[in-house]
């Protein structure tokens, strides 16, 4: 399973190359960022990560469909993570992809925890936008989607994953806008990433995704 799980992450870091210079064009609320942010979308760190992350996710579920999950999260978070650092959003059409593949997963083959999913991933999307409407501008619309996502996919263990992205936030984020100064944006969405992947693959997580 662990083979199999690096080379499809390699796959996806593969297909992630070509989404992150095609899913930002025509979104009208993107925000070009500096030159060196284009680093982020590297084939080479793309394919790296996706193979590095399928092989954890594959050494640590404990089933197959767990495994899919995970594969379909690290399927959007691959060009997500590029795409807001370069250009602060979230593209809707990787947000749907994620949610369709949550629901082709969980109604093929764990149809009995389906409604726990899609209820976690409403109270998550409703928590986020209650965040967004009060952060003014600090919390965009296509994290909320992407928290609403996750909750989807990875269930109750959605408080692990937000704890985790919002105190790396914290300790990094803050410090980043001290330095580059008023006006500076930060991306939430790696911070995001990280907290969602953490959650499936820790051994807390282990007890709740599914």
């Amino acid at each position: 399973m662990v083979a199999i799980a690096t080379l499809v992450g390699g796959l996806l870091g593969v297909v992630a190359v070509r989404l992150v210079v095609w899913l930002p064009q025509g979104i009208d609320e993107r925000l070009e960022q500096p030159a060196w942010t284009s680093q982020a979308a590297r084939p080479g760190l793309l394919v790296g990560v996706g193979a590095v992350v399928g092989a954890v996710l594959g050494l640590v579920s404990p089933s197959e469909v767990e495994l899919s999950l995970g594969l379909v999260l690290l399927a959007v978070l691959l060009p997500a993570v590029a795409i807001d650092i370069a250009w602060r959003v979230v593209p809707d059409t990787l947000v749907v992809a994620g949610a369709v593949g949550a629901l082709v997963v969980l109604v093929g083959f764990r149809p009995e925890v389906l409604i726990q999913h899609l209820l976690v991933g409403m109270v998550a999307g409703g928590v986020a936008l209650g965040v967004a409407m009060v952060s003014r501008g600090g919390f965009g619309f296509g994290d909320v989607k992407l928290v609403a996502m996750f909750g989807l996919v990875i269930g109750a263990a959605i408080p692990v994953a937000i704890v985790i992205a919002f105190g790396l936030a914290v300790l990094i984020a803050i410090p980043m806008l001290v330095v580059r100064g008023r006006g500076a944006t930060v991306p939430l969405v790696p911070f995001l990433a990280v907290g969602a992947l953490v959650a499936v693959t820790g051994r807390v997580a282990g007890q709740f995704v599914l």
